[in-house]
C-alpha cells in the first residue's frame, strides 16, 4: 500500500475566503493610488506650467489659480480615498474560516487523520526489516553450529597432511556459511553492517542501484525461532 497524499480542503477554502475578501480591498486601495496618482500629476502640472511662465515671462496666472484650484480638490479627494480604503478594511468581514480555525482543524483532526493511516503502514515495513535482519543473524548462528565442528574436523586433517608430508602447504579451510558473499560482503554480519551502511548513504542522496521500493510488506512465513 503506498501513501496517499490526503488534501487539507479547509486551508484551501481559507485561502480562498481571503483572495475575495482581498479583491475588494484591491479596489478601495486602487481608487486611493489613482487619486494620489492624479493629485501628483497636478502638482508637476502646477510646477511646469510655473517654471515656464517665470522662463519665457509671460502671464500663466489664471492658469496657474485653476491648477491651483484642482489640486485643493484632488487633496479633499485623496483625503476621502483614504479614509475609506481605512474604513474599509477595518469593516470588511474576514471571512467564516478564521487562521486559528485552519490552524485547530490541522492539529486535532488532519494530523490525527493522517498518522492513522501512515503509522501502521510503516510500522509493518520496520519490523519486517528488523525480523529480515535478525532472522539473517539467526541463520548465520545456525550455520555456525551446523558446520562448525565439520570444518574444524577439515582444519585438523588439512594440518595431519601436511605434516606426513602429503601436502606441500596448510589448507586454508573456509566455512561453508562465514564465507558466503551477501550485499558484496564476506559473511552475514558483515552483510548486516552492509544494510546499514546503505541505509545511511540513502538518507544522503546515494539510492542502491538495486534498490526496489516495496509497497506493501510481502506475507512472511513465520519460524520455530
Amino acid at each position: 500500500m503506498t501513501i496517499k497524499e490526503h488534501e487539507f480542503t479547509l486551508l484551501q477554502d481559507y485561502k480562498n475566503e481571503g483572495a475575495e475578501r482581498a479583491a475588494k480591498l484591491a479596489q478601495y486601495q486602487a481608487d486611493l493610488t489613482s487619486a494620489r496618482a492624479r493629485l501628483s500629476e497636478l502638482q508637476t502640472q502646477y510646477e511646469y506650467t510655473f517654471t515656464e511662465s517665470v522662463k519665457h515671462g509671460t502671464d500663466a496666472t489664471e492658469q496657474l489659480a485653476k491648477i491651483d484650484d484642482d489640486i485643493a480638490l484632488q487633496k479633499e479627494v485623496v483625503t476621502r480615498r483614504e479614509r475609506d480604503a481605512r474604513l474599509a478594511h477595518a469593516a470588511m468581514p474576514e471571512g467564516k474560516i478564521s487562521s486559528v480555525d485552519v490552524v485547530n482543524e490541522y492539529q486535532n483532526v488532519f494530523v490525527p487523520k493522517v498518522r492513522a493511516e501512515y503509522e501502521p503502514i510503516v510500522d509493518a515495513k520496520l519490523k519486517m526489516a528488523r525480523d529480515l535482519l535478525i532472522s539473517c543473524i539467526i541463520d548465520h548462528r545456525n550455520g555456525e553450529d551446523a558446520y562448525g565442528y565439520l570444518r574444524e574436523e577439515m582444519v585438523e586433517m588439512s594440518r595431519a597432511n601436511r605434516a606426513q608430508g602429503k601436502t606441500s602447504v596448510v589448507t586454508v579451510i573456509a566455512h561453508p556459511t562465514s564465507t558466503a558473499k551477501v550485499l558484496g560482503s564476506l559473511g552475514v554480519t558483515n552483510g548486516v553492517h552492509e544494510v546499514f551502511s546503505q541505509v545511511s548513504l540513502f538518507t544522503h542522496g546515494h539510492k542502491p542501484n538495486d534498490f526496489e521500493y516495496i509497497a506493501e510488506v510481502p506475507t512472511k512465513t513465520k519460524g520455530a525461532k
